[in-house]
């Protein structure tokens, strides 16, 4: 009986390591690549508090401009060495971003701002 039991594990076992996906039904996945790119925006809207308790406290609302593109950031940061780049900053001033281009084959799909600097 475990004989017969061993022998049918072994056989459902062959049947699901088998390579039956053949190439000719496969179709032809993209090729996904992105490249980042660091560039200096303008700020067109900044909003900035900063406070201490027990350590220094920033939160911030920013909006950034560069070649037809905003990027948006709502966030908060604690400690002493977290301070935003752009703490004193203010309207118009220039900030350093990162631009990611996404490309499917080769072809230019999206770009986007992705994060202040």
């Amino acid at each position: 009986m475990k004989k017969i039991l061993c022998l049918i594990l072994i056989c459902i076992f062959l049947v699901g390591c088998s390579d039956d996906i053949s190439d000719e039904n496969r179709e032809p996945q993209e090729e996904i690549t992105y490249t980042y790119e660091d560039v200096d925006a303008t700020i067109t809207y900044i909003d900035m508090q900063k406070w201490f308790a027990i350590c220094p406290r920033w939160e911030w609302e920013i909006e950034v401009e560069y070649d037809g593109m905003t990027y948006e950031e709502d966030d908060y940061a604690s400690g002493g060495m977290n301070g935003p780049s752009f703490a004193d900053s203010r309207e118009g001033d220039s900030i350093r971003v990162e631009i990611t281009n996404k490309y499917v084959n080769g072809e230019l799909v999206d770009r986007y701002i992705s994060e202040i600097r």
